[in-house]
């Protein structure tokens, strides 16, 4: 990038910014309204008219359904469809030992609502849960909330959270930490 002698490097909205960030939450400017009717604009765009225009393109396929004849305590080992029960399932509303997909319950359980003992999705619950909104005792995502909890919100006995919000009741470490209950 070129500069001119005697300025500063990078231009000037991204150090604007950068000071901004760095001087933390007691800097009291407000944002302007453009930045808002920009993120408003923005927001609306992607998560409304994007899935809809996009929802409307897609083609629609009947789900075919699947399911292993190879059989491990009367289930399949592996099965496929809108709501497949096996050791191995993949669909829209997978059961099983290890089940992937949109709503999925297992002992390992991915997918968009996970719920199991190891589970991993936007939203998480488990006994190890990993995910945007994590619970179980043991949770790591953005919002996460358990006996140990680790994330941007960070609540439950031991609370640990970078530069986010911790709230232990034990111990909580974070940029801004408060126990609860004593």
């Amino acid at each position: 990038m070129l500069t001119r002698p005697g300025s500063a490097p990078g231009s000037g909205w991204m150090r604007d910014m950068s000071e901004r960030l760095a001087s933390g939450p007691a800097d009291t400017r407000p944002v302007p309204r453009r930045f808002w009717v920009l993120y408003l604009v923005f927001m609306i765009s992607a998560l409304v008219i994007v899935p809809m225009a996009g929802r409307s393109a897609m083609p629609t396929y009947n789900v075919r359904s699947y399911e292993s004849t190879s059989r491990v305590a009367g289930l399949p080992v592996f099965a496929s469809g809108a709501a497949p029960v096996a050791i191995i399932a993949i669909g829209g509303r997978p059961r099983g030992v290890i089940a992937i997909g949109g709503l999925a319950f297992g002992v390992v359980a991915v997918g968009g609502v996970a719920v199991g003992g190891f589970a991993i999705g936007g939203v998480s619950l488990g006994f190890l849960a990993l995910g945007g909104l994590a619970i179980g005792w043991r949770a790591l995502g953005g919002g996460a909330i358990g006996y140990r909890a680790f994330g941007g919100l960070a609540i439950g006995g031991y609370a640990y959270s970078g530069n986010g919000v911790a709230l232990g009741y034990h111990e909580a470490c974070g940029r801004q930490k408060e126990k609860l209950f004593g």
